[in-house]
């Protein structure tokens, strides 16, 4: 066997019996030492690092509770404090009112014995007392309807209250009682005039700036076909599904008498005299 031979021989020997590569070796066994010599200080540095920021958690939570809890006091008191002064305020803006109608009583009569002495006078207290009985700004009685809407039930799950009636109901319930001829409309006491203003703020109701509450009562003076009307409208149609899908309480009843008193009205901050529409012609003819 010459040199090459056996060198050949030799070479085919060792890579038979060394598949693996010197390299992958010493890689395995450098990984193997790893866990030992550095697995451990990087793990109880980490372990440290997490109980650090526990401990800080804890320490914010604790700073916050005990702040909400010291703070629970002073706002029930401000609350307190502040239905107190709504209370106050309302009282005193009905004690207002009430000296408003004496006052504007004592002003009727004088004007109508003042006016009554002449028929000039008379005249113009005729079209004083149709002007404030259309303002809605003069007690009136007769037979009407009651239409009574109340919320439904809040739900058991704490969820929004599909049947809570909006402001929007009430405005459409009051059109509709107009337009079936009614000649005057309290809602909850209040009687409506032509510039009374149905809005919400939040989730209160309020008619010309005063809050009304549930149930919402609306009084209404006129002709005995406002029953039909309301009910066969598309308002009255609406309330029924409403009351039949989200539980709302709606209901009408005819009343014989109903007493309804006089309006604060609202004062006119600027007003025009308007021309009618044969005035303008006149006015355009050359």
């Amino acid at each position: 066997m010459t040199g090459n031979q056996a060198r050949s021989e030799s070479l085919l020997r060792r890579l038979l019996d060394e598949t693996l590569d010197p390299a992958y070796e010493q890689a395995a066994e450098r990984h193997a030492r790893a866990p030992v010599t550095q697995g451990k200080p990087r793990g109880w540095t980490q372990g440290l690092l997490l109980a650090a920021c526990l401990t800080l958690i804890g320490a914010l939570s604790t700073v916050v509770i005990s702040q909400v809890r010291s703070s629970a006091p002073q706002r029930a008191e401000l609350r307190e404090a502040l239905i107190e002064d709504i209370t106050a305020q309302r009282a005193a803006g009905d004690l207002l009112q009430e000296r408003l109608a004496e006052v504007r009583d004592e002003a009727t009569r004088v004007r109508q014995q003042l006016l009554a002495a002449t028929s000039q006078g008379q005249s113009a207290l005729d079209e004083l007392d149709r002007a404030e009985s259309t303002a809605g700004l003069t007690a009136v009685q007769g037979p009407g309807l009651l239409v009574t809407l109340t919320d439904a039930p809040a739900p058991e799950d704490g969820g929004d209250n599909l049947g809570r009636i909006l402001d929007r109901d009430i405005q459409s319930v009051v059109n509709e009682l107009w337009a079936a001829g009614a000649e005057a409309v309290a809602i909850d006491g209040q009687r409506l005039g032509p510039t009374t203003s149905i809005r919400s703020a939040g989730q209160a109701i309020l008619v010309d700036f005063r809050p009304i509450t549930n149930p919402y009562l609306i009084e209404a003076i006129g002709p005995a076909g406002m029953f039909d009307r309301l009910l066969e409208s598309g308002a009255g149609r609406t309330l029924v599904s409403y009351a039949s899908a989200f539980g709302l309480g709606l209901d009408v009843r005819p009343q014989e008498q109903i007493e309804l008193l006089p309006g604060t009205g609202a004062a006119a901050g600027r007003a025009e005299p308007v021309a009618l529409r044969a005035d303008r012609r006149e006015q355009d003819r050359p």
